[in-house]
C-alpha cells in the first residue's frame, strides 16, 4: 500500500477542498495529535471499525486493540514513527462490535516546517479475506484434505521440532505409527466412500485421546501417526495409547450399516529407542506389523519386540511382514480360489509357477502360463 495522502508538513486545516477529499477516501483515514489523541476519522474509518466519529475523537488509537500483537510489536511501531519514519503493517484489529479484522496499516508522521512531529496518520485497509485465503492456502499445503489432520510434511517437521525441545530439555519423547487394520477388505466389501468415512472416523477419534500439545497426523492411505512429547511415564504413555486402540475398536456406522473397525500400533521412544527421526519412525513401523502379526487391535513397543528376540526395526523384517499380511489378506478373501488350486493341477505349470501365482492378488491380472 503506497500514499501521498499528507506529505510530511501539510495540514488539512482550512482546506476544504483536501478535508472533502479525505472524506471520500475509500481507505479509512485517522488523525492523531503528537500525543496520539485521535483529532480525526473519515467515513471509511466509521464503516470499517463501527466507531462514529463523535465516539472516535478525543480517544487513542488503542481503542481498536484486539490482543493479538504482543508489547515488543508496538515497541517496534512507535521507535519507527518517532524516528520519522513510516511504519507499514498488518494489524488485527477488534472493531466495536467485537469482531476482528484484519487492517493492513501505513502509519506515518507529519512534520511541521521545523522538522518536528505535530500529527500522526494512520491509511487503513481491509485485507480480511486475503489473510483468510492466504492462511486457507497454507493450511491446504499441511493438512490432509479427508481428515483435515496434519499432513506427513508436517508431521515430520513437528517430529523435528519435537526432538529438539526433547533434545534441549533431557525429555522423553514417544512416535507411533499406526494402521487400520483389514483397511482394503472394506474399501472392497462397502466401496471407497465407507472407506474414506472409515479414515474420518478413526483420525476423529484418535484426535480426541490426545493432548494439545501432541500430534495426531495422517502420513498415507489407511496409516496415521502420533507424537507424544514429554512422555516421560511409560505407564501414562501405554495407557494413550490404549486409549487411542480402544476408541478405534468400536464399529463404524455408515449409512446402514455397522462396519468393524480396529488398529494396529507400534511405538518407539527417544532417546531409548532411536535420537533422530528416521530411526524412531522405522523403529515404530517395525513395531506395528508385530502388531498386525499378532493379530491386530493391539499396541506393540519396539524395544519390546528387540527384548524378545525379533529387531523389529531391519527393513529386511519389515518388508517380510508387510508381504506377510498381504498374503493374509489375499488368502482370507479368496479361500475358495486357494483350495482349488490345491485340488486341480494345470497342465505344463509347476511348483514355483504356482507359487507365484498364489502370491498375487487376485483383483490383478494372472501372470502368462507357459510362455
Amino acid at each position: 500500500m503506497t500514499s501521498n495522502l499528507l506529505p510530511f508538513g501539510h495540514s488539512f486545516r482550512g482546506d476544504a477542498s483536501f478535508s472533502s477529499w479525505l472524506d471520500q477516501n475509500p481507505d479509512a483515514l485517522l488523525m492523531t495529535d503528537a500525543a496520539g489523541v485521535i483529532e480525526y476519522v473519515n467515513p471509511a474509518f466509521e464503516s470499517l471499525t463501527g466507531y462514529p466519529r463523535a465516539e472516535a475523537v478525543g480517544r487513542k488509537p488503542s481503542i481498536l486493540k484486539s490482543g493479538a500483537h504482543d508489547d515488543e510489536f508496538y515497541r517496534g511501531l512507535w521507535r519507527s514513527i518517532l524516528a520519522g519514519h513510516p511504519f507499514r503493517g498488518v494489524f488485527v484489529d477488534r472493531r466495536k462490535s467485537g469482531a476482528l479484522v484484519h487492517a493492513e496499516n501505513l502509519i506515518w508522521p507529519v512534520l511541521s516546517g521545523h522538522g518536528r512531529i505535530t500529527n500522526f496518520v494512520c491509511q487503513t485497509r481491509d485485507v480480511t479475506e486475503r489473510v483468510r485465503e492466504a492462511e486457507k492456502l497454507a493450511h491446504a499445503a499441511t493438512h490432509d484434505p479427508l481428515t483435515d489432520l496434519p499432513n506427513r510434511t508436517l508431521f515430520l517437521d513437528r517430529l523435528e521440532l519435537a526432538l529438539r525441545h526433547a533434545a534441549r530439555r533431557e525429555e522423553v519423547l514417544a512416535v507411533a505409527i499406526f494402521d487400520i487394520d483389514r483397511f482394503r477388505d472394506t474399501n472392497n466389501r462397502y466401496g471407497h466412500l465407507a472407506g474414506d468415512a472409515v479414515l474420518q472416523a478413526v483420525a476423529r477419534r484418535s484426535a480426541s485421546c490426545v493432548r494439545e500439545a501432541d500430534t495426531v497426523a495422517r502420513i498415507g492411505g489407511d496409516e496415521l501417526a502420533l507424537i507424544l512429547p514429554n512422555a516421560s511415564e511409560r505407564a501414562g504413555t501405554v495407557a494413550v495409547f490404549e486409549k487411542v486402540r480402544a476408541a478405534n475398536a468400536v464399529p463404524v456406522r455408515y449409512e446402514d450399516r455397522l462396519i468393524r473397525v480396529s488398529v494396529s500400533i507400534g511405538a518407539s521412544i527417544y532417546p531409548r529407542d532411536a535420537t533422530d527421526a528416521e530411526g524412531l519412525r522405522k523403529h515404530a513401523d517395525g513395531a506395528m506389523y508385530a502388531a498386525k502379526r499378532a493379530g491386530g487391535n493391539c499396541v506393540r513397543f519396539y524395544r519390546d519386540r528387540v527384548r524378545d528376540g525379533a529387531d523389529m526395526g531391519s527393513s529386511k523384517t519389515s518388508i517380510r511382514l508387510r508381504r506377510t499380511e498381504r498374503l493374509r489378506e489375499v488368502s482370507s478373501r479368496n479361500a475358495g480360489s486357494m483350495r482349488s488350486r490345491k485340488r486341480y493341477a494345470v497342465p505344463g505349470v509347476g511348483a514355483r509357477e504356482r507359487r507365484r501365482w498364489a502370491r498375487f492378488d487376485p483383483r490383478q491380472t494372472r501372470p502368462a502360463l507357459g510362455r
